[in-house]
């Protein structure tokens, strides 16, 4: 497992820049921000449950309030009365859809749409219970950093964080030798990650 120390370390190794530490460690902050947007990857997804008190058909929910390093809606769903049994998907719509009635002056049931820091959601029925999956940004923070990329694919974040240290220090050269690097491994990243199951 690659931790945050250990991906610092070897960024230092590349550039021969021990003593640039600060800039480092924050070239491997950004780096795996990269890494985890170049794509939507199955093991960013995390699913919760809700439970909602009291019951209405119409609800807003502040989310990072539950999932703090929200980044993406993937999908949210009902659940039964026991929260057990999943129900249908909810239909996710843009802010101006959610305005457009149809042709019967009718709002639309079973949508939701993000509006600022909140996700509001129009049910057709009074749910107690939902489950909602989104994607998550990778734990960044040194104490507690947290990436499977670091773990899988650290040369992902290594190669870029070495890039941006070159650039930072006037090495086009190797900055731009770096970057060829991560093009590859970012390639690689995908075409292993994109899929949750290999064939």
């Amino acid at each position: 497992m690659a931790t945050f120390a250990e991906l610092v370390a070897d960024v230092k190794i590349l550039t021969n820049r021990p003593d640039l530490d600060t800039e480092i460690k924050l070239a491997v902050k950004a780096a795996t921000l990269k890494a985890h947007h170049t794509d939507f990857y199955p093991k960013d997804l995390f699913e919760t449950g809700i439970q909602w008190s009291p019951v209405a058909f119409t609800q807003s929910l502040t989310y990072r309030g539950l999932i703090p390093r929200y980044r993406s809606l993937k999908y949210l769903r009902k659940l039964d009365s026991t929260g057990l049994i999943p129900g249908i998907f909810f239909r996710v719509i843009t802010p101006d859809e959610s305005l457009a009635q149809d042709a019967y002056y009718t709002d639309k049931e079973n949508v939701c749409y993000l509006a600022g820091e909140d996700l509001e959601i129009k049910s057709s029925t009074e749910d107690t219970y939902m489950i909602i999956g989104c994607y998550l940004h990778p734990d960044i923070t040194e104490a507690t950093y947290n990436s499977w990329i670091a773990v899988d694919h650290p040369f992902c974040i290594e190669y870029e964080a070495t890039s941006k240290i070159f650039k930072q220090i006037g090495f086009d050269e190797q900055a731009a030798a770096f970057n060829k690097e991560v093009a590859e491994q970012f390639m690689i990243l995908r075409n292993a990650e994109v899929l949750a199951q290999g064939y």
